[in-house]
């Protein structure tokens, strides 16, 4: 579901890019990039329970 989120958050940044400001595209980018980084970092430090 966050990845959608994410998703959806960077085609809404696109389309401020395009349309709007380039503050606001700037801006909103700034807040998906620290978006994605949190859920790397979130998804990233899971511990692996491998069985062999």
């Amino acid at each position: 579901m966050e990845f959608t989120a994410l998703f959806l958050a960077a085609a809404i940044v696109m389309c401020a890019a395009w349309r709007g400001s380039r503050t606001l595209a700037m801006s909103l980018f700034a807040v998906l990039l620290a978006a994605c980084v949190a859920t790397y970092l979130h998804h990233a430090t899971d511990t692996l329970k491998l069985s062999f």
